[in-house]
């Protein structure tokens, strides 16, 4: 039916417009059109304070059969960023001219801008992205006659140092946390999602014993019961406390040390010894200043919002915005924004590992389905939840590659939380943490994660991710029955 109506249209038509349907069939070609075509729409930089990074560049071709007449390229940041061009005010086709860029940051945070480029195409005006990551501390400038002793100050400064501990560990236990604990001299204050290894609690109430001052803040609103004889114990040993976490949070799923104020571990694991056999995890212990005051600064927020063994609730203050030192992401507040740039600013290549990719993280599925559908390689790491099966069906259908273990209590478990971007090129970026692909624990939960910037830690967390990723199976695959996740 729908064809036959068709025809009597088409002749309909063809009467209205006269004899023409007997002119010849060559109609006239389209107007000649100019077209701009990027070689890149994103770029990321990374770079220490006051210095500058490596160049990049963007290739500017015209595509189409006219001259692209350029009125404007236009970089909105010039405090940070910096742009030379070889083009002129017009490009004949099929010519090219290319864009520099490179990033002089001046404070250390995340700072993002872009290139607008105005021209004479429908699609007009074209935006680069530029992504900035730096880290260090602005350096206050020295009078001339003081440069000797601003140099001594400086060779006496500690060398940052970052040290990264894979799990499983050789002896299937969590020995390097072990002696952190018990090589502190003044105090500890740790935030942890659950707290169960009986040994690991004996050495904290041994650091109390020796007069180290001991902070613990612990999860309730999900791990109470896991957590309460952990909790009654510290509180009834002089020298510890521990306060229920912070009830604004849906959960309090960050897992992170400090030790004696200099020095900070950064976790994906929860101090359970039932999982330290079997499960993937990463913790890095690092001791740059400024991240590790930004998480004692926090944790000093969060402990105050906590209740206390008497009861005793501090101001629940969902909105305390935390510092984010040199390498800090923190949930609620940048941890979304992060985990999805890491993704979106990819040029090649993603290297993932997480425990969850629920449905509710739609910014994180999004940006894995964009990537994938425009060419990154995406490979992803993770434990075959039937509960995820919409959102594994939605990245692979894009090209996304996902391997999979079997969802086992006592097999190979990959609980990291973990991301390698363009892996030994100028815009690698890497990320180890806390922080879960879900909405929860990127906008309700106190999470903690950092942006890894250290090459041989990169290099080892690629290595890893890599080997398991290459060990699993490629989805879909025959299921386990769905299990309640670690966490």
């Amino acid at each position: 039916m729908a064809r036959s109506r068709a025809t009597v249209l088409f002749a309909l038509l063809a009467l209205l417009a006269g004899c023409h349907h007997n002119a010849p069939s060559n109609q006239p070609s389209p107007p000649n059109l100019a077209e701009l075509a990027l070689s890149d729409i994103a770029l990321f930089f990374h770079a220490n304070v006051g210095q500058t990074s490596r160049a990049q560049t963007v290739t500017l071709t015209n595509t189409g059969s006219a001259t692209l007449m350029l009125s404007s390229i236009t970089l909105s940041d010039t405090t940070n960023f910096a742009m030379t061009s070889n083009c002129g005010s017009s490009l004949t086709a099929p010519s090219s001219c290319t864009l520099t860029i490179t990033f002089k940051p001046q404070s250390s945070e995340d700072i993002h801008t872009t290139i607008s480029i105005a021209d004479n195409t429908a699609s007009s005006p074209k935006t680069i992205r530029l992504n900035g990551n730096s880290t260090g501390t602005t350096a206050a400038a020295a009078p001339a006659t003081a440069a000797a002793p601003a140099a001594a100050a400086l060779a006496q400064t500690p060398s940052v140092t970052y040290t990264l501990y894979t799990f499983p560990q050789p002896d299937k236990g969590a020995t390097p946390l072990y002696a952190l604990i018990n090589n502190a001299h003044k105090s500890i204050d740790m935030t942890m999602y659950a707290l169960a290894d009986t040994g690991f609690l004996n050495d904290l109430l041994s650091a109390c014993r020796r007069n180290v001052t001991v902070r613990v803040i612990l999860d309730q609103n999900n791990e109470k019961s896991i957590n309460t004889p952990a909790f009654t114990q510290l509180n009834a040993q002089p020298n510890c406390t521990a306060v229920w976490a912070n009830k604004a949070f849906q959960a309090t799923h960050q897992k992170s040390i400090v030790i004696d104020g200099t020095q900070a571990a950064i976790m994906s694991l929860n101090l359970e010894s039932r999982y330290y056999s079997t499960s993937r995890d990463f913790a890095i212990v690092e001791n740059d200043a400024a991240d590790v005051a930004a998480i004692e600064a926090t944790f000093n927020a969060d402990f105050d919002a906590g209740t206390t063994a008497t009861g005793t609730s501090g101001a629940s203050d969902f909105s305390y915005t935390p510092g984010t030192g040199d390498h800090l992401i923190w949930s609620p507040t940048t941890a979304q924004t992060a985990m999805v740039n890491l993704i979106a600013f990819a040029k090649k290549t993603l290297l993932i590992e997480n425990e969850e990719l629920g449905s509710s993280a739609t910014a994180i599925l999004s940006a894995l389905r964009t990537a994938c559908k425009n060419g990154v390689q995406v490979q992803i790491a993770m434990v075959d939840n039937t509960a995820y099966a919409t959102s594994f069906a939605a990245i692979t259908k894009a090209g996304c590659s996902l391997h999979t273990y079997p969802n086992s209590t006592t097999g190979f478990y990959i609980h990291a939380k973990a991301v390698v971007a363009d892996y030994g090129l100028p815009t690698q970026n890497a990320y180890m943490g806390s922080i879960n692909y879900s909405n929860p624990s990127m906008n309700s939960n106190r999470e903690l994660g950092m942006f890894v910037t250290d090459e041989p830690t990169i290099t080892s967390l690629h290595d890893t991710m890599l080997a398991d990723y290459n060990g699993g199976t490629p989805y879909p695959t025959s299921r386990a029955p769905t299990l309640v996740p670690r966490t």
